[in-house]
């Protein structure tokens, strides 16, 4: 089960639908303890299923999730 953490920026993520198996990874760009939901929310910069290696093709998309909706991924 997923726990509520502070992520620092430039942590490695991804975000699972687990209704389909589909998954996109991402970069954490911002994290803080939110009074709103009571648990730690991120803006993380997602790439899709993979996270490039260098320049990415193309600008990756900004959104917000809790951290217990991310997993750290391995380095």
């Amino acid at each position: 089960m997923p726990m509520d953490q502070n992520l620092e920026p430039g942590t490695k993520v991804r975000l699972t639908n687990h209704a389909d198996g589909s998954w996109e990874d991402g970069v954490v760009v911002h994290c803080w303890l939110s009074d709103e939901i009571n648990a730690h929310d991120c803006y993380v910069a997602f790439f899709g299923e993979a996270i490039p290696a260098g320049q990415p093709a193309a600008k990756p998309y900004v959104l917000r999730y809790a951290s217990t909706s991310l997993t750290v991924l391995e380095e």
